[in-house]
């Protein structure tokens, strides 16, 4: 009997979206299923009826060949449905119940997730207890924050967007002599900053992870200018904080809690406080660019993988999974295991820690 299947992609896009998208498809068109894209993540398949349709049957129009060159999704996504429902008055049983009618309704035999570290939770806790939700999960983050993957869908066309980006920016340093703090993103997690900083050459690199010494950083520049160098290129993750310097922290609440950040610009606090050595320094914030570009290849490939191995999992009955990719190898998670310990970040022992520190480039603190 042919299999429907929905796709969704939900929380911030990226790169890499549409080739899962597409690999999806194809795997889908090959074994006779109908696969079925669900616009605007959760939110199209709460509302799910002949009113409000918020889906399109996918097919090889959509999914040609040009997805893999594009960013975003063709899905679209979103990722304050469920939050502003919940604050509307809904309860969190009322969100699940919209969900799985949809479900319902669209008569799917799985459905795909495409989202981050958010999106997974909040999958676990809307199948928890729930038989009907037929869910495959595959992991698309800029941050690279989520475990168990060497690489999320997105994170590496985004440091190929961000070391472009630098790279630019260093012949306006030079040509000025001047410092340049440069602002990634990548939230709670400084692999942006880290891979970004070292493939474009940068001198100091600062993440949350590690705390920095300012006094440390200003020897740095002045390092730079005495051996001949006429310029520094800092590379700083948006959440970087000092002691008197903080992000502001809200609740949000919704299906489950979180807390919602806003960067207050650390760049150019630093800029600031480098302005006291003397050189002239001026600050850049790469912001929303990192998510856009034309994809790179090992994107291409990574979300190509993972949208066809999604299609074989509900092929074979097998849901709740996690697809990851890691030392070459893809692995399947449960993703109540994975939620356990969901969240990735830099530790002292990674490796590109070490080559930045014996590159002599300042990362921080141990």
């Amino acid at each position: 009997m042919s299999k429907k299947i929905g796709i969704l992609t939900t929380g911030g896009d990226c790169s890499g979206l549409n080739s899962v998208i597409r690999g999806a498809y194809l795997r889908a068109t090959a074994l006779k299923y109908t696969l079925v894209g669900i616009r605007r993540g959760f939110m199209g398949l709460a509302y799910n009826d002949m009113l409000h349709p918020d889906y399109i049957e996918l097919n090889g129009a959509i999914c040609d060949e040009t997805m893999l060159t594009k960013s975003g999704s063709v899905l679209l996504s979103d990722t304050k449905w469920m939050s502003s429902e919940i604050q509307k008055g809904r309860t969190v049983e009322d969100v699940k119940k919209s969900i799985v009618d949809g479900y319902r309704k669209l008569k799917l035999d799985g459905v795909i997730c495409v989202g981050g570290d958010g999106s997974l939770k909040l999958l676990n806790e809307l199948t928890a207890g729930c038989d009907e939700l037929n869910v495959v999960f595959v992991p698309k983050t800029i941050d690279n924050d989520v475990n168990y993957t060497d690489y999320a869908v997105g994170f590496q066309t985004s440091v190929a967007v961000a070391v472009e980006a630098i790279e630019n920016i260093r012949s306006t340093a030079k040509s000025h002599e001047r410092t340049m703090v440069v602002e990634v993103m990548g939230r709670d997690a400084g692999f942006i900053a880290l891979y970004a900083g070292l493939a474009s050459g940068a001198d100091v690199i600062l993440v949350p992870e590690f705390k920095y010494d300012l006094e440390k950083i200003k020897a740095k520049i002045r390092e730079n200018f005495q051996n001949g160098k006429n310029h520094c290129i800092i590379v700083v993750a948006e959440s970087v904080e000092s002691a008197d310097f903080k992000h502001s922290e809200r609740e949000v609440d919704g299906v489950i809690k979180y807390t919602h950040i806003s960067y207050k610009g650390i760049g150019h606090y630093l800029a600031k406080k480098i302005q006291e050595t003397g050189f002239e320094c001026r600050s850049v914030k790469l912001g929303h660019v990192q998510r856009g570009g034309e994809t790179c290849v090992s994107d291409r490939l990574l979300g190509t993988l993972l949208g066809v191995e999604a299609i074989n999992l509900i092929s074979n009955g097998t849901f709740g999974k996690m697809l990851a990719f890691s030392e070459n190898k893809l692995k399947i998670m449960d993703i109540s295991e994975v939620v356990k310990n969901v969240n990735a970040a830099l530790k002292m022992d990674d490796k590109y820690v070490g080559i930045a520190r014996d590159l002599g480039v300042y990362v921080g603190e141990f």
